[in-house]
């Protein structure tokens, strides 16, 4: 039971922090009959200090102001700290003083308790772009929001999936439930694949019963939030077309996009992994070859006339002429594989310090900085401004007016 009531509650500007504070004031209710006074004053103050600090981070400022028709020599004050550095000890030792300096004993009925906070600025990075999982899901191109309201999300989402893998042409009609096509063919999924859908939805035991029926497809569930690289549920390790999902808080999407969906320029099925450059990829799942997912098997080794690179078999080299054999080419003399639009001479590697192409070998020293502009090219403004404060703001501020200038130029 609360032991006090908020008499006050308003908004005012805190000169000290110039900033804008939350004040409380508190009235703690009669001491009913046959209570015990100082453990119900007690109890009715820790109340106020716990309901004072609520919502509030550590680093937060706080102040208390106890005041009282009984006190002769004004209100009393505990000065502005950190809520987390707020302690019952501290008020009641202030509280106590003030009865004791006034020679009075405390009147709920009068007494009237203060708590002013102030948020503290507190910077954390870059904010997100969405406010929530299921606004971010309608705005990305690769992800599928399923709008459902009974407990059938799984196979909702696998129907559309399995829609979008195959081109079926009644996709569209399936992803937007038109005629309740998307709730027929996930009842059907599920007759088919002999699951039961509990009451809370499906969860890892589902998605394996799923699987088993689903031999054709691979069913990959990707935890929100991670970009990719957390993966909840993987089907099979046998090579079949994904059905991408996305998993956050008991709700499944479909992930048409891998990169849409992770912000990327590329991702790795294999070792699940986003990233921009594919040339700085290396994982057992890409071919060193044509660079394509999944690695092409040993077979006969195809060399291309064009770039001079060796490739596995004519699958491989076939891969590699649709996007890289204009761009990359080995060197044949020192082997090195290089950048075709890029001048190479054997030997030398680029840089970053020099920012120019040198010997391997070679000893560099730190550049000037050629960026800034010369001093005597520069021209040089300096001013004074006298200013008079006779114009008050709203919250007790004073504008700065300007009533004469000093300026020279060098």
């Amino acid at each position: 039971m609360e032991k006090f009531v908020i008499a006050k509650d308003f908004v005012r500007k805190v000169r000290r922090f110039n900033l804008t504070g939350r004040t409380l004031e508190f009235k703690i209710k009669p001491i009913p009959g046959g209570a015990e006074s100082v453990s119900w004053i007690r109890d009715a103050i820790n109340q106020v200090i716990a309901k004072g600090i609520e919502g509030l981070h550590p680093e937060d400022q706080v102040a208390f102001s106890f005041c009282c028709k009984q006190f002769s020599r004004g209100e009393g004050w505990l000065k502005f700290r950190a809520a987390r550095d707020v302690t019952y000890d501290d008020v009641w030792k202030v509280i106590s003083d003030i009865y004791q300096s006034n020679s009075s004993g405390l009147n709920t009925e009068t007494f009237c308790l203060g708590v002013t906070s102030v948020k503290m600025p507190a910077g954390r990075g870059k904010g997100r772009n969405y406010n929530s999982y299921n606004e971010e899901c309608a705005k990305r191109s690769g992800i599928i929001s399923i709008n459902n309201k009974d407990n059938m999300c799984l196979p909702r989402v696998l129907v559309v999936a399995i829609a979008f893998a195959t081109k079926d042409p009644e996709y569209n009609k399936i992803r937007k439930d038109t005629g309740k096509i998307q709730r027929d063919k996930a009842i059907e999924l599920t007759k088919n694949a002999a699951v039961t859908i509990p009451a809370a939805g499906c969860g890892i035991p589902e998605l394996q019963q799923f699987q088993r029926h689903l031999t054709c497809f691979k069913i990959v569930v990707y935890k929100y939030g991670t970009k990719g690289r957390d993966v909840i549920f993987k089907g099979t390790e046998e090579e079949a077309p994904s059905l991408n999902l996305l998993y956050h808080e008991g709700h499944y999407n479909v992930v048409t996009s891998l990169t849409s969906a992770f912000l990327c320029r590329d991702y790795c099925e294999t070792c699940h992994i986003p990233y921009d450059h594919k040339e700085r990829h290396r994982c057992g799942g890409t071919c060193p070859g044509c660079r394509q997912a999944p690695a092409c098997s040993l077979a006969t080794n195809v060399t291309c006339d064009n770039c001079k690179r060796s490739f596995r078999g004519q699958t491989c080299y076939n891969n590699h002429l649709q996007s890289l054999c204009q761009k990359i080419r080995r060197c044949e003399e020192c082997f090195k594989v290089v950048q075709s639009d890029r001048k190479h001479t054997c030997g030398e590697i680029y840089c970053k310090i020099c920012r120019k192409h040198a010997p391997a070998d070679h000893l560099c020293y730190m550049q000037p900085d050629v960026g800034k502009p010369k001093a005597e090219d520069l021209l040089f403004c300096f001013y004074d401004l006298e200013t008079r404060q006779e114009k008050q703001l709203e919250g007790g501020a004073r504008l700065h007016e300007p009533n004469l200038c000093f300026q020279t130029v060098l």
